[in-house]
This record gives structure tokens, C-alpha cells and sequence, in this order.
């Protein structure tokens, strides 16, 4: 077969959509009636985060209906989905899903999909590690790609979809399994801890080293980039995505082939849709910037001084679009339930992003040597509202980590008040809609703005 690079993202991809309408001539419309009911239902699964209820069975029941939704045509089974989703709502009891399986040894309760258990049992081995306890359960689930030639065979399945004739886009399973693995592999800590206490998988040097062979092997020389395949009418079309490259570098800590052209694609890649761009639904994402971010700051060493130029203003960009259009007066973020498949999520990429764009530590601005000193007040309000939240959600004890010990207002930022004020008062309430205002002068006029304005 030939291979074809496709350059279109996927939202109007016509081999998608095409392949998706030839397995389902009214696929195009029962995907939007479902996704629609969807965003229904994740409304009113935000209305529990905001008043701190543990609901995660019913946020694995979403993210799993979410993906049928997305990926696949298979409605049956996403009404019955849907159908479990509504009436989780009235399970008050939800800790369950903390525990790990005694059948299968993974924290994926409500999943049938391995990707799924695959990803919900990482992070919490991630917290086992931070613990220093074992799990108390073998992990059986992972039979699939329990050893090297059993995973690479896994792998290689997943790579190319063929959606005319199985109804399923791959894309995301691909990319949860190279996420979970990537970081099995490459995370000293993670590596050692799994070889010392998991048993269902052979972490040995043979096994990383075939992992690490096997995304060398599916990396597009021309752009640098990773991403899935597709085979439609006898070809082969391999697609570049962002949140596959952005997982495989920040795993191999930027010890990846062909940065010029990772750097390249990258930086022309900014006005398009995710997920071959930077954009969702025109708009940047603290999600999508947090990839670009981190992308940037390993390839800052191989990038020509124009690049990093042009990589400044991008980042200054996504920086000034963070305070003054995601970030909220009372340190919350502007829910995206299109995107994210949970408010927790939303704040944790949030904090993702300003953390790697060194907001909050000095040291991390590999960019720019520009001081934020109002940075500690949004630091301790954003704090306070991830106190709001279940304290056992991942994703929130994630981004507490990210963010650090609460802040104080410090001295410099008190003695710097009143002078500023004055320069810019006239301006205060024009934030908004003033493109032309920099960082410091956003972060500025935030801090001014009242605490219970939101």
C-alpha cells in the first residue's frame, strides 16, 4: 500500500468522515444527536465537582460514552452507556472506584475498553508510588502487552484504523496506550516501581528498548511529528497530532530524532485545528498550549534564533489568552465541557500550562526573563479553588502538585500596588477587549479586579 500524508485535521477530514458513512450512512447525524446529549449530561457532572461529590463512577461512565461518541459507531452500545450514566447519578456512594479490582487487578471499573483500565490504573500507580505501597492485586488486565513481542503486536494492531469496515477510529485507544507505556518505560520512578511490586508485565531493558524501537519506527521523518494511521481504498494516510508528540517527547525527555522539523511543524501548525494543531474550535486551550509549551522548552536547544523568537510570542500569546480569557477573577477556570471530560481536568491543565511556562517559578522560564511578582496572589486564589474539589480526584491532587504550597501576597507585589494602580485604572475595565496590553499589565489589572467578581 501506498502511504499518503494527510496535511487536513480531523474535525472535516473527508477520509474520516467519509469511512465513518460508509460503515453508517447516517453516521454525520446520530454523532452530533449523541455528542449534543453528552454535553447535556457533563453540565450537570460539573454541577457535582462544583459542590465537592465524589462521582467517579460517573465520570468513567462519561468518559467511556464520550469515546463511543467520538470514535466509534456503535450506538447500541453508547445507549446503553448513556443509559448507566443517567442513573449513576443517583449512586451517592462512589468511592468505590478508588479500589482496585480484585478480578482484574486495574482501577477501571466501569470500563470494558483496555485503554481505559489502562490509563485510570497509571495514575494511580503514580499515587503507589508517592505512597510506597504495592497493589494488592496482580495486574492480569495487562496480558495484551504483558511481554515485548506481545505489546509490539498490540501496538501495531492499533496503529492503522479501518474505520469502512469496523466502525471505530483508533486514534484515541493508539494514543492512551503509547501515553501509559511511554511513561511506564521512561519515568525512572514508575519503571523501577513497577518492576519491584506490578506483576502482569516483563518491564525489562528488552521490553523498553522494543518500545522505544517501535515509536522511533512510526515517526514522520517529513515533519518530525507522531500520530495515527489510516488505511481507506487501499492506501495508507498517516496523520501528525499534537498530543501524541507532545507525549512522546515530555516522556523520552526531548531524546527524540528530527527537531528541525518538529520545530517547524510545530510553529506552522499554530492556526490549525487540534489535533494536528494548537487550536480547538478556533480558540487557543490551556490543554493544547500546555503540549505546545512543553514541546517548546525541549526544543528550545535545537532552535535557530528566529525560531525561538517567534516561539516567544507565541508563548507570551498563550500566556496573556490564560490570565485574561481562562483564568477567572476568583482564581477558577472557564469550563470547556467540548474538550475536557471533567471541570478537575480543566483546572489541571490550567495550572499544567502556567507551570510549564515558569508563571509561578523563575527558574522554569526558559523563554523569557521577565518577572511576574503578581504571579504569588493568582497562585494562592487558584489554590483555594482546588480546595473547593474532592480531595481524592486525580486530576486535582495532580495540579495541587503542580502548583505548590499556597502563596502570600509578598512584599513586592504590596509595595508595587499602589504605584501601578494609578497608571492603570483607566484601563481596568477594558481588559477584555485591550489586545494590545501585556502580560504584566493583565496580570495586573486581575489582581485588581474583586475577588467574588467571577
Amino acid at each position: 500500500m501506498s502511504i499518503e500524508q494527510s496535511l487536513t485535521g480531523f474535525g472535516d477530514n473527508c477520509v474520516i468522515t467519509r469511512d465513518f458513512t460508509r460503515y453508517d450512512q447516517g453516521y454525520q447525524d446520530k454523532a452530533l444527536k449523541y455528542i449534543d446529549n453528552l454535553g447535556a449530561l457533563s453540565i450537570a457532572l460539573r454541577k457535582f465537582s462544583e459542590y465537592s461529590r465524589t462521582m467517579l463512577a460517573s465520570q468513567q461512565l462519561y468518559i467511556y460514552a464520550k469515546w463511543l461518541a467520538r470514535y466509534t459507531a456503535y450506538w447500541p452500545e453508547l445507549d446503553r452507556m448513556v443509559d448507566r450514566l443517567e442513573n449513576s447519578f443517583d449512586d451517592a456512594d462512589q468511592c468505590y472506584v478508588a479500589r482496585q479490582s480484585s478480578i482484574d487487578g486495574s482501577w477501571g471499573w466501569q470500563y470494558n475498553e483496555f485503554h481505559h483500565k489502562f490509563d485510570a490504573t497509571i495514575v494511580r500507580l503514580h499515587e503507589l508510588v508517592r505512597e510506597g505501597r504495592a497493589p494488592r492485586y496482580p495486574l492480569s488486565f495487562l496480558e495484551p502487552i504483558a511481554t515485548a513481542p506481545a505489546m509490539r503486536d498490540y501496538l501495531e494492531k492499533l496503529l492503522v484504523s479501518d474505520i469502512a469496515t469496523t466502525g471505530r477510529n483508533q486514534r484515541d485507544e493508539f494514543g492512551s496506550v503509547i501515553c501509559c507505556l511511554a511513561q511506564l518505560c521512561f519515568k525512572p520512578s514508575l519503571r523501577r516501581y513497577a518492576q519491584e511490586n506490578v506483576l502482569g508485565i516483563e518491564l525489562d531493558q528488552s521490553y523498553v528498548d522494543a518500545f522505544r524501537d517501535f515509536l522511533d519506527e512510526i515517526q514522520n521523518p517529513e515533519t518530525g511529528y507522531w500520530g495515527p494511521w489510516y488505511v481507506s481504498d487501499g492506501k495508507t494516510y498517516r496523520y501528525d497530532d499534537l498530543s501524541y508528540t507532545f507525549h512522546i517527547v515530555s516522556y523520552r525527555k526531548g531524546r527524540v530524532g528530527y527537531w528541525p522539523n518538529i520545530i517547524r511543524t510545530t510553529l506552522e501548525s499554530s492556526t490549525l485545528e487540534y489535533p494536528q494543531g494548537w487550536l480547538s474550535r478556533g480558540a487557543f486551550n490551556n490543554h493544547n498550549n500546555y503540549d505546545v509549551a512543553k514541546i517548546f522548552r525541549y526544543g528550545w536547544p535545537h532552535m535557530r534564533s528566529s525560531e525561538r523568537e517567534l516561539a516567544r510570542d507565541q508563548i507570551a500569546g498563550m500566556l496573556d489568552w490564560c490570565l485574561a480569557q481562562s483564568l477567572k477573577r476568583d482564581g477558577s477556570f472557564v469550563p470547556d465541557s467540548k474538550f475536557y471530560n471533567s471541570l478537575e481536568s480543566c483546572y489541571y491543565f490550567g495550572v499544567s500550562f502556567l507551570d510549564e511556562v515558569g508563571y509561578f517559578q523563575s527558574s522554569k522560564r526558559f523563554w523569557t526573563s521577565q518577572k511576574f511578582p503578581y504571579a504569588p496572589v493568582i497562585q494562592s486564589r487558584i489554590r483555594r479553588k482546588l480546595d473547593e474539589f474532592d480531595t481524592e480526584n486525580p486530576s486535582v491532587i495532580a495540579a495541587k502538585w503542580k502548583i505548590g504550597p499556597d502563596a502570600v501576597l509578598g512584599d513586592t507585589v504590596q509595595g508595587a500596588l499602589p504605584k501601578l494602580a494609578n497608571a492603570r485604572t483607566a484601563r481596568i475595565s477594558h481588559l477584555s477587549g485591550d489586545d494590545c496590553a501585556s502580560t504584566e499589565e493583565r496580570e495586573f489589572e486581575y489582581i485588581l479586579r474583586p475577588n467574588n467578581d467571577g
